[in-house]
């Protein structure tokens, strides 16, 4: 990059530093939970023990959807969805939309959930939608989730912090971009000698190369769903509408048509569903009908990406002739440029486009650039080492490096332990800081923090799948005859990554990354 003079240079590697350090380590916990919640489905069916396999609704609905809505008051039915639960069961959400005690507009819902071979109404829940319980044996992934999303900070600060981390990483890879001269070179670059300080950065360089790409992508994209629910529509609201949100969701969606709320009855759910299947050739992933019971009835169908496409699609019914209206967009009154773009964010940002595979890409990419700002972080300190501040920060950035695995796993523990009579509700995240207490004092000891931290963090690995089996957890075999693959895969991962962490530093290869030994380099 010759066009950039010496003084240009400088300013953006000190960009390029301090939007590194100053929110590294928030941003280090993002990615690195964002990079392990992309496999948030194969971790709830891991951890809840759920062998029986559900994609979404099944063509069989219709009877028992219409037998269970008599039981709910007509109220309920101006807006109801029906979607497939981890445990193989359907869930029919009725709502409705009432004013709220700060003028807003909140959901009132009849939640019923469903056999969905027998029709039997195994739990009925009613509420305000804000107060709804959410499901105990999905409480380790559910929080995961929020450690990720908003670090489990409350609405809405959580989301702007971290769409502001999205914003600092797309500032640290786009002055990455800029210092790298050689970029072809450098993705190739082999590392020279770990234990010293230019091994260390080669490596740095490495991965950084690598995932400079993918760390944009995750960046704006993860941004774009944080601002966007936190700030997005209110801010566009409040200038263009004066504050009323329901005239800005007009002013996206289209002008409301005139209902017809005359009874009529509802067209067969069973044929609608195989309608939409033999379009898309994919499987339903929920339904959402409007007015139901009315001649302004309409029905949604959303499906699953089909092969070769990164977005999912809806199709639009009307509720009483069935005629097929056509595909609905996500975003704005009809199909266009920005709707294709926003459709394509969530399946970018969550790696799921493409099944196992590109998760699993995702997964590798996602901690290659945890990596980059680990070491990053680890190298800028280094250089600073004579600085007594720096040396304590660096001890800082070890802890949180091994620190947040280490408390992951543990409230993975609580939430094993309390499942089968406690509230992992509760106890998962209390497990999580407990986590974090035991890091703080594992790590107290500068010279040995990150030693100690890997030896825990090894343990928890090859305890977590006894603890799992022995709290009541399917077996291996049981797994495999449900053709639940994850459970044995998650297994073995922690297995093996456990003892090879174990085997290493009973051989003493303790210069791993971010271990730099004081030996200068070359």
């Amino acid at each position: 990059m010759s066009f950039l003079t010496q003084a240009k240079t400088k300013r953006i590697v000190a960009v390029h530093g301090w939007s590194g350090v100053v929110l590294g380590l928030l941003l280090y916990v993002c990615i690195f939970t964002g990079s392990i919640v992309v496999f948030q489905e194969e971790i709830d069916t891991w951890s809840q023990g759920v062998l029986t396999h559900n994609e979404g609704v099944g063509p069989r609905v219709d009877h028992h959807f219409r037998t269970a809505a008599r039981e709910v008051d007509e109220k309920y039915y101006e807006e109801i969805t029906i979607f497939g639960t981890p445990d193989g069961n359907v869930r029919y959400l009725f709502r409705t939309h009432v004013t709220g005690e700060n003028g807003g507009i909140e959901d009132d819902v009849v939640q019923l959930t469903v056999n969905p071979e027998t029709g039997e109404v195994v739990d009925r829940w009613e509420g305000e939608i804000t107060e709804r319980e959410r499901n105990p044996k999905a409480a380790l992934g559910d929080f995961w989730v929020d450690l990720h999303v908003q670090l489990y900070m409350p609405r809405p600060w959580g989301l702007i912090v971290t769409g502001i981390l999205g914003l600092a990483m797309m500032a640290a890879a786009v002055t990455g971009i800029l210092l790298h001269k050689h970029l072809i070179r450098d993705a190739f670059v082999a590392a020279r000698d770990r234990a010293r300080l230019v091994g260390s950065r080669d490596l740095h360089v490495l991965a950084g190369t690598w995932g400079l790409p993918f760390a944009i992508v995750l960046a704006f994209t993860g941004a774009f769903f944080s601002f966007a629910i936190s700030l997005g529509l209110p801010v566009m609201a409040m200038l263009a509408f004066g504050g009323d949100q329901a005239a800005l969701m007009e002013a996206f969606l289209g002008a409301s048509k005139d209902l017809d709320l005359s009874p009529a009855p509802l067209a067969s759910l069973d044929y609608i569903i195989a309608d939409a299947v033999a379009r898309t050739d994919s499987y339903v992933q929920a339904i959402e009908i409007k007015n139901y019971n009315s001649v302004s009835a309409e029905v949604s169908v959303r499906l699953a990406a089909a092969a070769g496409s990164l977005s999912q699609f809806t199709l639009g019914y009307d509720g009483v002739t069935r005629a097929f209206l056509g595909e609905s967009p996500g975003f704005g009154s009809a199909p266009s440029l920005s709707d294709d773009l926003v459709s394509i964010i969530g399946p970018l940002h969550f790696g799921n486009f493409a099944g196992f595979a590109s998760k699993t890409v995702w997964l590798g990419l996602g901690l290659a650039v945890a990596y980059v700002t680990a070491t990053g972080m680890l190298l800028w300190t280094k250089r600073r080492e004579e600085v007594p501040l720096w040396q304590r920060f660096r001890q800082v950035i070890i802890i949180t490096i091994w620190g947040l695995p280490v408390a992951m796993l543990v409230s993975a523990v609580f939430y094993f332990v309390t499942l089968p009579a406690g509230d992992p509700e509760w106890w998962t995240p209390a497990g999580f800081l407990a986590g974090v207490a035991i890091a703080l004092l594992v790590g107290a000891d500068r010279e040995l923090a990150e030693r100690r931290l890997r030896l825990c963090f090894a343990l928890l690995c090859v305890s977590l799948p006894i603890l799992r089996h022995l709290t009541g957890g399917a077996s291996w075999s049981e797994a495999l005859v449900a053709g639940q693959i994850s459970v044995l895969a998650i297994d073995i991962l922690l297995l093996v990554g456990g003892f090879i962490l174990l085997k290493q530093m009973r051989s003493g290869r303790s210069n791993e990354p971010g271990m730099f030994v004081q030996e200068p380099a070359e």
